[in-house]
């Protein structure tokens, strides 16, 4: 009996911590968005739309929540959504949660290979795409990994001035399909306090690869 009320107050309070949290982002993100005259909406994307970008970041998970949402004008061809994002991976035992800010671009005129660029190389559930050889794609940062359907589009979009465009913009994974980017600097949520640095960081690295 004692394990179990022991348990049941170590189970209040993670679920206390988590929600303190949680509150404490909301909060933070709510007065960075006022300070730069921006609307923050509770949810979205909507689950439609971010399932029809292809994109394997929202393919391969399930129960997929996009949250806290900037959602900006379209502006000089490109449209812009930056948010939290989680979902669940695996299965059973093996079950993990995968979370983080992201920066969803739709360029008009644009049309990317698809892709996935892992600046860290980490290994994740990928929507049938085959993994590249590095040592015939120069001037990529140490460790990072491309996977692609079509290996030769991606060997002709992935020239020595896209692979520069990471060296500069180190830690910064993307996925491509079509008209549609999205940006992440690695599997976290970025802080309120820099999160204008963020936007502004994705949105010069976006136009770059376009």
């Amino acid at each position: 009996m004692v394990y179990l009320i022991l348990g049941a107050v170590a189970a209040v309070a993670v679920f206390a911590a988590v929600k303190y949290a949680r509150g404490r982002r909301v909060r933070g993100m709510a007065a960075m968005a006022e300070a730069a005259g921006l609307r923050l909406e509770d949810f979205g994307p909507d689950p439609k739309l971010l399932e029809g970008t292809a994109l394997p970041f929202f393919l391969d998970g399930r129960a997929g929540i996009g949250r806290l949402l900037l959602d900006l004008p379209r502006e000089d061809g490109a449209k812009a959504w930056y948010f939290d994002y989680s979902c669940l991976l695996g299965s059973g035992q093996g079950q993990r949660r995968k979370q983080a800010t992201l920066a969803l671009f739709e360029f008009e005129k644009s049309a990317f290979p698809d892709f996935h660029l892992s600046a860290a190389g980490e290994p994740e559930e990928l929507s049938g795409l085959d993994p590249a050889v590095m040592a015939e794609l120069p001037g990529f940062p140490e460790g990072a990994r491309l996977y692609g359907r079509d290996q030769a589009a991606l060997k002709k979009y992935f020239n020595p001035e896209i692979a520069a465009c990471f060296c500069a913009h180190p830690g910064w994974s993307a996925q491509g399909a079509g008209r549609w980017l999205v940006l992440y600097r690695g599997l976290d949520l970025a802080s309120p306090s820099r999160y204008r640095d963020f936007m502004a960081e994705a949105l010069g690295l976006a136009y770059n690869l376009a």
